[in-house]
């Protein structure tokens, strides 16, 4: 199972969208898909079907609290299916979050192991799935260091925006102790611009983020554009691919996919050059 943490401390950069329409392309692609809510505002979870005023027995926080105490899990335990928006709407398997996570955060502080208790929590499902995507809490603490320590993989969405690029320096920062510290195996799969607008404001930052990043991280190809489809999609808790495909934003995050799969243009060209090398 190959984890990836959708993962960024600024708030409104379109994790959760990212996260959801990213599991149900892959789900679409015929891979199996365990997504994980790990935001104690549960939007994921609003996404999937669960509305913020459904009081949940079972959500993320019991599974860690469970390993914490060293408990007996399971098989399956607290994993969910999203509801059906139409017929066209696959179902995507999911762990959901809500409020008493951050309560927990606090708790966590004290235990023994406490920065990979989300690593231990899903070694349970690692035959079951073949990705996982983590959404990731806007924040930097425990909950964000149990989601790098879990993942294989971490995809930054930014917004060329100037707050955001003032941002990436702490979250590179954190990767970096992670993997020194915790999970050598981590890697920065890449950054994905997200609500791109064709305004000198936008494309300045944009092309900024692909200068001043370009040379040591990955920078996907594809932009996510924004399009008020994607907030119509939010508000009817269903991912942006198949609430309005023909949309910009969609065809991007199908794209994107692609990219993630390694199917995009830039992964084809470093095959090419690679090939040539060997030559």
């Amino acid at each position: 199972m190959k984890t990836i943490a959708i993962a960024n401390q600024k708030g409104g950069t379109g994790k959760t969208t990212t996260a959801y329409n990213l599991g149900i392309a892959l789900t679409q692609q015929g891979y199996r898909v365990l997504m994980v809510d790990f935001d104690p505002q549960g939007n994921l979870s609003c996404y999937c079907g669960i509305p913020p005023e459904q009081d949940l027995e079972q959500t993320i926080t019991e599974l860690l609290m469970k390993v914490a105490y060293e408990k007996p899990l399971s098989n399956r335990e607290c994993v969910y299916q999203s509801k059906r928006t139409d017929d066209s709407a696959p179902q995507v398997d999911f762990i959901p979050s809500n409020l008493r996570l951050a309560s927990f955060e606090l708790a966590m502080g004290t235990m023994m192991c406490r920065e990979v208790l989300l690593k231990t929590c899903l070694e349970q499902y690692s035959s079951q799935y073949d990705y996982c995507i983590i959404d990731c809490s806007p924040s930097v603490g425990l909950l964000l260091t149990n989601a790098l320590s879990a993942a294989n993989e971490v995809i930054i969405p930014m917004q060329a925006q100037p707050f955001s690029v003032v941002g990436m320096s702490q979250l590179t920062n954190s990767i970096s102790s992670v993997q020194r510290k915790i999970n050598p195996g981590l890697h920065i799969r890449g950054v994905l611009l997200t609500m791109t607008q064709h305004t000198k404001v936008s494309e300045h930052y944009a092309h900024d983020v692909r200068a001043k990043y370009g040379r040591t991280l990955h920078v996907f190809t594809t932009e996510i554009p924004y399009n008020v489809k994607v907030q119509e999609s939010q508000a009817f808790a269903a991912p942006t691919i198949l609430y309005e495909p023909k949309s910009s934003s969609a065809r991007a995050y199908v794209e994107f996919t692609q990219e993630v799969l390694g199917h995009g243009r830039e992964e084809q060209v470093y095959e090419r050059d690679e090939d040539a090398r060997d030559r």
